[in-house]
């Protein structure tokens, strides 16, 4: 009989485990839904409601990390003219402190809406997780009138992990009236005819770059044209390089005000303001150039340029957004200068007795590769005159001296010059352009006779 109750006991508590795996399977749950913030799920935008919310939110209860994916599936189109299609002026903002764990990656300034975005990426653990998006209309008055419908998509994509992507479909209709096409309209042209802008230190053409705007129609009040650059100037490997090193300034303007030269800033800069009754000029010319690249390292840095209209009592209205991209061309100089205004190191009128004769070089490196590097000298031949007659290395010698000098000097204490490769030199870890002395002695040797004796010497630069 007692053998029967353990069996039976057995027989219970296996079915107990296999009932709780079974909840917990049920239980996994990795989903993605939204509403609109005003209730419903079709997003309509009018000249009534230029802006409305999205919230998104990620249902979640694995270990797994993820992303949310904005794609653009169909265009916003004019139902009676498809070529119509409206790009720029459908924007995206991400409303900061709406999401408690990821990272939001919308811009909370208006961006246009791209066709493939990153909306949000979980933190590692995968938490659930929930975020509001805001989509809206900049500068109705230059989008065609009519009606539109385009439609995209939020799609859950795990992060490492064989789990499967979710989907779903927004549904956007936006209707424009022909009353609306009348107001300010104002074109940004950049010289390229692109949307970008590019400039580079390889040469002087290169590194100015004009934008035109043009202000086809005006406001009848106060407005200003401003600029918003929207992430750090930035290259594939992470390295970042100052705003100031970029200046921008609009030509003179008899209406309005234009932005005197100045550097580029992170925070948003009025590049025009028209008269306080509206009155601007017809275009203005906003000239880009480099800068100081001193301390700067070499590479391509790119940011993106948004321009935005203000007007009192109305909130920020998108006309723009360019590709800046930056080049700061490779740097990787050496440059010696004897102390001989000749150019030559010369040792004249040595005497028997006399004191030795010194003579100097200066060794200025310039680099901005942010690599670590070494400066070598080279001695072809012991000190010779044209009969043969050598003096012997014992009477030259050679030291080394700093000059606020970062890197490491190799000879600070005076040694024989050699004939062949010495090392003088070796920077410091970061590559930083620098400077050094080489100071060279001769003693006149006595058994040695009269002459010109002569020699020829090299510096190298090389990266390590």
């Amino acid at each position: 009989m007692s053998n029967n109750k353990k069996y039976l006991g057995s027989f219970l508590f296996f079915l107990i485990l296999a009932f709780t795996f079974a909840i917990n399977a049920l239980a996994d749950t990795f989903d993605l839904s939204y509403d609109l913030t005003e209730g419903g799920y079709r997003l309509e935008l009018n000249p009534a409601n230029l802006y409305k919310g999205v919230n998104i939110t990620i249902n979640s209860t694995v270990t797994t990390r993820y992303q949310v994916v904005q794609k653009v599936i169909t265009p916003l189109e004019n139902r009676d003219n498809p070529a119509v299609v409206i790009r720029d002026n459908f924007v995206i903002r991400g409303l900061r402190g709406t999401n408690r764990y990821g990272d939001l990656r919308v811009p909370s300034d208006d961006a246009p809406v791209r066709f493939d975005d990153i909306l949000y990426i979980s933190d590692v653990q995968g938490h659930a997780d929930s975020f509001t998006i805001v989509y809206g209309l900049n500068q109705i008055e230059n989008i065609a009138a009519g009606n539109y419908f385009g439609r995209v998509s939020f799609t859950l994509i795990p992060i490492d992990s064989t789990r499967t992507s979710v989907t779903k479909i927004l549904d956007i209709y936006i209707t424009v009236s022909p009353k609306e096409t009348l107001g300010p309209s104002i074109e940004i042209i950049p010289q390229s005819g692109l949307n970008y802008l590019k400039l580079s230190s390889k040469t002087k053409e290169e590194a100015t770059f004009d934008v035109q705007i043009n202000i086809n129609r005006q406001p009848d009040t106060l407005f200003s044209i401003v600029q918003v650059i929207n992430r750090p100037l930035e290259s594939v490997d992470g390295s970042q390089i100052d705003y100031k090193t970029v200046n921008i300034a609009t030509n003179p303007a008899k209406k309005g005000t234009g932005l005197s030269p100045s550097p580029l800033s992170y925070q948003q800069q009025a590049i025009y303001t028209s008269k306080p009754t509206g009155e601007a000029e017809a275009s203005l010319l906003v000239t880009y150039s480099l800068g100081d690249l001193s301390g700067q390292k070499a590479g391509n840095y790119k940011s993106m340029l948004q321009y935005y209209i203000e007007q009192a009592d109305k909130p920020f209205s998108f006309l723009k957004s360019l590709e800046l991209e930056i080049e700061i061309a490779p740097i990787f100089d050496i440059a010696i200068t004897p102390q001989d205004e000749k150019g030559t190191l010369e040792f004249k009128d040595l005497k028997p007795q006399g004191p030795p004769k010194t003579n100097e070089v200066l060794i200025s490196i310039k680099t901005n590769i942010g690599k670590q590097y070494q400066v070598s000298q080279n001695i072809y031949s012991d000190l010779t005159d044209k009969e043969g007659n050598t003096i012997p290395n014992s009477y030259f010698s050679m030291r080394s001296e700093s000059m606020d000098t970062k890197g490491k000097l190799q000879l600070l204490v005076k040694s024989e010059v050699k004939k062949g490769d010495t090392n003088l030199f070796i920077s410091d870890e970061d590559g930083s352009t620098d400077s050094f002395k080489v100071i060279y002695e001769l003693v006149y040797p006595p058994e040695i006779k009269a002459g010109d004796y002569s020699t020829r010497i090299t510096y190298s630069l090389s990266e390590i």
